[in-house]
């Protein structure tokens, strides 16, 4: 089976959302992560790629996408995150924390128009 989830395609746009969600774990990179005293690892978007695939595997799809991403994402990432004190104390849970994070994070990174690039490059 594992060989099967292997074979899975992980689109680049996916894989993208993927780093991004686990970023936003991280305390000053999304408005959810200020409760959070420490984010996920690395390996926590591995097991979250893995997760995806599978999932999207078991339902019979040769790729992974946003919607497996997010239906995974709070079983994969509960455990890998511990709470800041007072999110605790204003009766946060991990689940719940990830749940806000997967609601924040678009699925599509926000890019930066290229006027506005050329601009700042230009000076």
């Amino acid at each position: 089976i594992m060989e099967a989830v292997r074979q899975i395609y992980l689109p680049d746009v996916v894989a993208n959302y993927i780093a991004r969600l686990v970023d936003a774990t991280h305390t000053g990179q999304s408005k959810t992560a200020e409760g959070i005293k420490f984010g996920a690892s690395p390996r926590a978007a591995l097991s979250l790629a893995s997760a995806a695939k599978a999932r999207a595997l078991m339902a019979g799809r040769i790729n992974a996408s946003f919607e497996d991403v997010k239906a995974v994402a709070v079983p994969v990432i509960q455990h890998r995150i511990i709470l800041e004190y007072n999110a605790r104390i204003d009766g946060k849970t991990n689940r719940q924390m990830v749940e806000e994070l997967v609601a924040e994070v678009p699925t599509q990174a926000i890019d930066t128009p290229a006027t506005i690039r050329e601009t700042a490059a230009a000076s």
